[in-house]
């Protein structure tokens, strides 16, 4: 029996790659979360203003138009800070990125059954 959207977490997908994107998104919507997605930093923004169910977000480090996921994060962590938040890049070497505090990194290619399990094991 599928879960109550209201009872559900909600996880905020930001990657401009919509064939990546719609992946995570059936993947999440299938492991019992409600997803919002947005392919740029603006539109995550604006959705995070809007929904304060969002929990996690997880986020590519190199989006469109010069925006930045390591941004992003920094701006959700001050605005929202019970957002869990996970970063990711296929070409940023891991001790390169600018974490925001409790923030974590993975690197594509990922595995979305270790970044739930991360998600999970995030205080």
């Amino acid at each position: 029996m599928p879960q109550d959207p209201e009872t559900r977490p909600t996880i905020l997908i930001v990657e401009d790659i919509v064939f990546i994107r719609m992946m995570a998104e059936d993947y999440f919507e299938g492991a019992g979360f409600r997803t919002l997605s947005a392919g740029s930093a603006a539109d995550a923004i604006a959705l995070l203003e809007t929904d304060p169910t969002i929990r996690y977000l997880f986020a590519d480090i190199h989006l469109p138009d010069g925006e930045d996921g390591q941004k992003l994060a920094e701006i959700a962590r001050k605005r929202w800070p019970p957002v869990k938040i996970i970063l990711t890049s296929a070409d940023m070497p891991a001790d390169q990125v600018r974490l925001p505090i409790r923030g974590l990194f993975v690197p594509k290619p990922y595995s979305l059954d270790q970044v739930r399990k991360t998600f999970e094991t995030m205080t």
